[in-house]
C-alpha cells in the first residue's frame, strides 16, 4: 500500500501541493535576491529603456505588449527539466533587477518588489508561472512513473496551462490599468487610483481559485469533492 505524504496521495502526485510549493519557492527568490545591494549600469539601463517603451502605450497596446512575453515565459516553463531551470532562471533574473533598481535609487529592492506586491496583478501573474512549472514537472512524473495515466490527465495537463494564460491575460489587464493611472493621475492619487483595482481583483482572484480547483477536482475527491469543490484555498 502506497504511503501518503505531503506531495503524495494514495501514491499519486498532487499537482495542487505542488504548485504550492513552487509558488513559495518564486516568492522566496524574489525575497531573498531583491535584497542585495547590487550595481549594474548597463542592466539598469537596458530595463529603463524597455519600460519607457511599454509604459507610453495606450491601454490595449500596452496589454498586448505586455502579454505574449509572460505566455511565452510561461510556455516555455511548461517543459519538463528545461522548463523549472527556465522558472528559477526567470524568477533570478527579475529579482537582479529589481536589486539593481533598487540600489540605483538608493534603496534595497525589496522595497521595489514590496511595492509591487501590493498590486493584485503581481498575485494573479507568479502563480501563473508556478501553475505551468508545476504542471511541467507532473507531467515528467506522468511520463516516468505513470504512464498509464498520461492518457487521462491529458486533459487535465492541458487545462491547466490553458488557466495560465487566462491568468496573464488578466494580469497583463490589471498591470497595463495600473501603469497608466500611475503615469498619467497626479499625486495622491497614482498612488491610491492603483489600489482601489483590488476591489474587482478580489472577486476575479476568488474565481480564478474556483476554476483551478475545478480543473483539479480529482486531487480533491478524497475529501468527497467531486462536482462542486468549494471556493477555500487548500
Amino acid at each position: 500500500m502506497s504511503k501518503d505524504s505531503f506531495l503524495f496521495k494514495k501514491g499519486e502526485l498532487q499537482l495542487r501541493k505542488l504548485f504550492l510549493l513552487m509558488f513559495l519557492l518564486e516568492i522566496s527568490i524574489f525575497i531573498v535576491i531583491s535584497s542585495i545591494p547590487l550595481k549594474d549600469a548597463a542592466l539598469y539601463n537596458e530595463f529603463k529603456q524597455q519600460q519607457s517603451s511599454i509604459i507610453t502605450l495606450p491601454l490595449l497596446p500596452m496589454i498586448f505588449s505586455i502579454f505574449p512575453h509572460n505566455l511565452e515565459v510561461a510556455s516555455l516553463e511548461l517543459i519538463p527539466i528545461l522548463g523549472q531551470f527556465f522558472y528559477i532562471l526567470s524568477a533570478v533574473t527579475t529579482s537582479l533587477i529589481l536589486a539593481v533598481e533598487g540600489t540605483a535609487n538608493g534603496t534595497l529592492g525589496l522595497v521595489y518588489f514590496l511595492s509591487l506586491a501590493l498590486l493584485p496583478d503581481t498575485w494573479i501573474e507568479l502563480p501563473s508561472y508556478a501553475v505551468t512549472t508545476s504542471t511541467g514537472i507532473y507531467f515528467l512524473y506522468l511520463l516516468v512513473k505513470k504512464r498509464s495515466l498520461l492518457r487521462s490527465k491529458s486533459k487535465k495537463i492541458l487545462l491547466n496551462y490553458v488557466f495560465a494564460a487566462a491568468e496573464l491575460l488578466i494580469a497583463a489587464t490589471f498591470e497595463s490599468e495600473a501603469i497608466i493611472m500611475e503615469t498619467t493621475y497626479a499625486s495622491p492619487y497614482n498612488f491610491f487610483g492603483p489600489l482601489l483595482l483590488w476591489l474587482p481583483a478580489i472577486a476575479v482572484i476568488i474565481f480564478l481559485v474556483f476554476i483551478y480547483r475545478k480543473i483539479n477536482k480529482d486531487e480533491y475527491s478524497h475529501y468527497g469533492i467531486e462536482a462542486e469543490p468549494a471556493m477555500m484555498v487548500q
